[in-house]
């Protein structure tokens, strides 16, 4: 049995490309509630799965907990089915430690392994506190070309790189229907540019602090003849009550139901800001950290990275409405996963020769 144990949206996404090629997978996902979006995605993809433990919050201790609790619930589910020969993450902790533990083979993929410094001409290969406790324990790493492949060499770590940026895979077949257009169901004016709003990932263990910078670009654009949709990252009844003319959209929508129909992005994330601007929608990200994937943006100019206010009005001002062809920075030649199943294959194959 291969195990596959996904943590986050976007490794939602990732491995539903994944698990249709597998044979004898069973799937575990994390789900609280205001953690919601990783079920509801595998949901659309009408995938089975267990629900195991849920995302710890922002306190350390919290975490650390939540993830001991995880751990513990993996035991008893293998103990009433069966305990696999292979698992496969997006460097999740939990899990990775515990196969770990018990022997089990692993098979990560990440594209997060460092937090760059605000000089980000100057590289530091210093890997993140998530990657510390995750990939040393793999047997493989794949992870995107956007990536030095000194940082893992420098850690010891066994990798295999691939030729594209994950979003492609999902985004894309992604095309223009008019009868999916998610404005039309909140019932948002069609004839005003629409501006979507992604929060930062506050409780993530690599943001330190929850930055004001997005939420008073929100309060700078109410008098502008634009709508301000929001798409919460965790809870919204904070967001209803601080931005009454905006509007907060609690459901997961999936990407060809709002993407096609936006004429601006502001994200504070990582995932969303790719696709946006995969999609060819100008982009600003205030995000409070750089990771290797907004320097790779910043650096092809695909994207403006600002924390700066009036910066952010005058570039929205100058750019909403426009299309950019993107799509060739992110998939150096095909965009799937049949080389990767191959060798997943392989791996596991050996795996239970060797047993």
């Amino acid at each position: 049995m291969i195990w596959i144990d996904i943590a986050t949206p976007k490794y939602a996404h990732f491995f539903a490309r994944l698990i249709p090629y597998l044979e004898n997978v069973l799937v575990t996902a994390r789900y609280s509630k205001d953690y919601i979006e990783v079920k509801e995605i595998l949901d659309s993809y009408n995938l089975k799965y267990h629900l195991i433990g849920n995302y710890g919050g922002k306190n350390k201790k919290d975490k650390f907990l939540a993830r001991l609790k995880r751990q513990e619930e993996f035991l008893n589910l293998f103990e009433k089915t069966e305990y696999p020969k292979l698992l496969i993450n997006g460097a999740v902790v939990d899990s990775s430690q515990f196969a770990y533990g018990v022997g089990i083979p692993i098979i990560t993929f990440y594209d997060t392994p460092i937090v760059l410094k605000p000089n980000y001409n100057k590289i530091h290969y210093n890997l993140t506190p998530v990657s510390k406790l995750t990939l040393p324990f793999a047997d493989i790493v794949y992870y995107p070309f956007v990536i030095p492949k000194e940082i893992f060499e420098k850690n010891n770590i066994n990798t295999k790189s691939y030729n594209f940026i994950d979003v492609c895979l999902w985004m894309k077949d992604i095309k223009k229907n008019e009868k999916k257009d998610f404005r039309k169901k909140y019932n948002i004016p069609l004839n005003k540019p629409t501006i979507l709003i992604r929060e930062e990932e506050y409780k993530a263990h690599y943001v330190k602090e929850k930055k004001p910078f997005i939420y008073e670009l929100i309060k700078r654009l109410k008098n502008e003849n634009f709508n301000i949709v929001v798409i919460p990252r965790y809870g919204s009844e904070y967001l209803k009550k601080e931005f009454p003319f905006a509007y907060i959209i609690e459901d997961k929508l999936k990407p060809e139901e709002f993407y096609p129909f936006i004429d601006f992005f502001v994200g504070a994330g990582g995932t969303m800001t790719l696709e946006a601007v995969y999609m060819g929608i100008p982009t600003i990200s205030m995000r409070s950290i750089w990771l290797i994937h907004d320097k790779y943006l910043i650096d092809n100019k695909l994207m403006l990275w600002t924390n700066n206010i009036d910066e952010a009005i005058k570039y929205i001002k100058q750019n909403i409405g426009k299309k950019f062809d993107n799509k060739r920075f992110f998939c150096k030649s095909e965009c799937n996963l049949k080389n990767i199943n191959k060798e997943i294959k392989e791996f596991y194959e050996n795996i239970k020769i060797s047993n």
